[in-house]
């Protein structure tokens, strides 16, 4: 028993041995950390005196602080502040036979290169794959294909926007301009994704975001997308509010579709052409009229009062004359593309001029850049009575490089004045008024009234868009062709 207390004893004398040596050991390195800790901060401390005491540092202080007074005093005096010229010349007199003033130019050239390079470099960053739910997609490609895409990502709605499933959109030669890179600079400053195909769509909204007063879940919508804001050719569409309306009642998704670019394109016409409330007594005619636009040209000026005459394929005449049109012009069977202003002109020449011309982009219009068209005009016809609704190129799609850098800085600086003066970041300033909710809501209006209805041509299913396209841009659509998703 003894020999058991003297050998625990040892084991808790050698414990304490090594607790006492344990503890030494961390103290010691505790205060060589310290210690440490501390000589460096007397280094910086040290190496900033000398900076800060520095002759050119201390003789800009004392320049800094006589501008700043300077400046105060012609503040309180009411005079302009210290001049950029006036400061030039302190800066040269600061840094005379010590920094060769060429280097402060290259150096001022390096910052404001490197600052604008950064910028758009962290805007491009800033632009990721956005998470959440997955649908179907129409994704266009490089060589002007498009795919069908099961698993797209579709981002949440934030605020003042809405989460759409889209029943059906619809195609138009726009979409194949746009395929061939019409708005595509805008697209790209504006972070449109993959899908740049379907322009009118219709659906159903299934989440709203914050600040969003006047749609519900539930409600049936329509709206329509710019060449620039991307495509509707998505089964979830995330979209702002201010871009969709609720449709007319009792309307269903594939005709709802069919209606609101080409209604938002008529109304514009009529716009420009001052026919927005009576015309009653005008000869208006249109080319191209088998379109979706021309369709809903035809019902508004005929319900206007007008006197409308139509350019179209001869298969297209019966039903253009259901829709209201007074008289058809006989196209050259042989040669629609180079014969039409022809035939307008000699039709002109017969039955009477025109108050105004509308080009649609059916079949029967020739290029814009040959067309005579006001020869078939009145003499009392307005500077801007030949409207052109086809699709062109925009401005930005033909700047040469050097000015698209210029217009993508411009854009850029724009925004964000925009976004200082509590203008938002979004680019509704964009688009037309007509493809806004308000316009929306007033093409709803005319439906709901009887004084305009959709011109469906042929419903197709998503994996089939190639045909769908090819026929909306053919001589055999009549109306708007759609896409709906099963």
């Amino acid at each position: 028993m003894d020999e058991l207390k003297l050998k625990a004893g040892e084991k808790i004398g050698a414990l304490h041995e090594a607790a006492k040596s344990a503890a030494g050991n961390g103290r010691s390195r505790v205060e060589d950390a310290v210690n440490h800790t501390v000589e460096v901060l007397n280094k910086i401390r040290e190496a900033f005196n000398d900076i800060w005491h520095h002759e050119l540092i201390a003789e800009g202080r004392d320049r800094i602080a006589a501008w700043t007074r300077d400046a105060a005093q012609r503040i309180r005096d009411g005079t302009p502040p210290l001049s950029p010229v006036l400061l030039y010349e302190e800066l040269v007199a600061l840094f005379n036979d010590r920094i060769w003033r060429r280097s402060m130019v290259i150096f001022a050239c390096g910052v404001a290169l490197g600052g604008g390079c950064g910028l758009a470099l962290g805007l491009r960053c800033g632009i990721h794959v956005p998470s959440g739910p997955h649908a179907r997609a129409l994704h266009a490609q490089n060589d002007q294909s498009v795919i069908l895409v099961e698993d797209a990502t579709a981002p949440a709605a934030g605020a003042g926007e809405v989460l759409i499933r889209v029943q059906a959109f619809s195609v138009c030669p726009c979409d194949r301009a746009t395929l061939r890179g019409r708005g595509a600079v805008l697209r790209a400053l504006c972070g449109r994704s993959q899908p740049v195909v379907g322009r009118g769509f219709a659906g159903v909204v299934l989440d709203v975001g914050y600040g969003v007063c006047h749609l519900e879940l539930g409600d049936e919508v329509w709206g329509c997308v710019s060449e620039w804001s991307g495509g509707a050719a998505t089964e979830l569409l995330t979209i702002r509010s201010t871009r969709v309306s609720k449709r007319p009642h009792g309307l269903a998704a594939d005709a709802a579709a069919s209606l609101p670019w080409a209604g938002a394109l008529a109304i514009r016409a009529l716009e420009r052409l001052h026919c927005t409330q009576e015309c009653k007594g005008k000869r208006m005619v249109i080319c191209g009229a088998a379109s979706g636009e021309g369709c809903a040209l035809i019902q508004l000026l005929t319900a206007r009062g007008a006197h409308v005459s139509v350019l179209a394929p001869r298969k297209a005449r019966n039903a253009l004359q259901n829709l209201g049109a007074h008289e058809y012009v006989e196209l050259d069977a042989n040669n629609h593309s180079t014969a039409s202003w022809a035939s307008l002109a000699q039709y002109g020449a017969r039955a009477g001029p025109w108050d105004g011309v509308l080009a649609c982009a059916g079949a029967g219009v020739p290029a814009a850049e040959c067309s005579p068209a006001r020869a078939a005009l009145k003499a009392t016809a307005a500077r801007d009575a030949v409207v052109e609704l086809r699709p062109s190129p925009l401005i930005s799609d033909r700047l040469p490089t050097p000015l698209s850098v210029v217009f993508a800085a411009s854009f850029y600086t724009f925004r964000v004045l925009r976004w200082v003066l509590g203008c938002g970041t979004h680019t509704d300033w964009l688009e037309e008024k007509q493809r806004l909710s308000a316009g929306l809501t007033s093409l709803a209006a005319l439906v709901n009234e009887g004084t305009l209805r959709p011109v469906l041509d042929k419903v197709y299913l998503p994996q089939d868009f190639e045909t769908a396209l090819a026929h909306a841009c053919s001589e055999e659509a009549l109306g708007t062709t759609v896409i709906r998703f099963p």
